[in-house]
């Protein structure tokens, strides 16, 4: 559809709605590669100003993602994972009705790093590392880096492809988690991670660290979830009104 010159709607307001129009109707697949900047200019017969302030309008909606020296891609799916909830990273795309997909890269007995050591409270020489790609519509979004108790040796490879971590503790080890401690905090890609989840060394990722507790207390599994800030975000929701502590002051204004 021609852009309309004499409507009082700026040109750029108009390309932009006919772009989220089309990638609305599927002419586009999510992270599939609009056209270039010359593509859209010969097109809507638009100045290069125009399409960068549409593309910038899009990219403000969610709709697109602009990658330096690759173009603009249309925006895949925003997965959401509530905290709260105790449930591994596979198990919470699944509850939205995603279709993930999973790539073992690395499973078996390992030499214990000391910050894992700490983490799972244990002295035993060697853990059992688990290395995971998720993606979705073939995009990687994240990479699981896991470790376990030197007992999930016994699985074996075609276990560990069909069974998430947490089913690995539970329905394969009889281990039953029952507490999880989870912080997050962010990182830039860096080269390797880069290279696997399919963006920039400098794009920022979000870095989930999670221990998880038996019902005994005792720390089962310890993972490592780095997460393409793109398409992911993590919530917590919270029950109000929170109690104000007594020891908190008043604002005081800037003079």
């Amino acid at each position: 559809m021609p852009l309309d010159r004499d409507s009082y709607i700026t040109l750029y307001i108009q390309l932009a709605q006919q772009l989220a129009t089309e990638i609305a109707e599927g002419r586009w697949a999510p992270h599939a590669r609009l056209p270039s900047e010359n593509d859209l200019i010969k097109r809507f017969d638009v100045s290069r100003v125009t399409v960068r302030q549409a593309i910038a309008k899009l990219s403000d909606q969610g709709l697109v993602l602009r990658k330096q020296g690759k173009g603009t891609f249309v925006a895949g799916p925003v997965v959401r994972h509530e905290l709260k909830n105790l449930k591994g990273f596979y198990d919470e795309l699944v509850s939205q009705g995603l279709n993930p997909e999973t790539k073992l890269l690395q499973f078996g007995p390992i030499e214990t790093p000391k910050e894992v050591g700490r983490a799972l409270k244990t002295t035993d020489a060697k853990v059992v590392f688990l290395k995971r790609l998720y993606s979705l519509d073939g995009a990687p979004i994240a990479l699981g880096c896991t470790y376990l108790p030197a007992i999930a040796a016994e699985v074996s490879w075609e276990e560990a492809v069909r069974h998430p971590s947490y089913a690995i503790l539970e329905t394969l080890l009889g281990i039953r988690i029952a507490e999880a401690e989870v912080s997050i905090r962010g990182r830039l890609a860096g080269r390797e991670l880069g290279s696997m989840l399919k963006v920039p060394q400098s794009a920022p990722l979000l870095v989930l660290e999670r221990t998880s507790f038996c019902d005994a207390g005792t720390p089962r599994e310890y993972t490592r979830f780095y997460v393409n800030s793109e398409t992911y975000e993590f919530t917590l929701s919270s029950n109000g009104p929170l109690p104000i502590s007594p020891s908190i002051k008043e604002i005081t204004p800037a003079s």
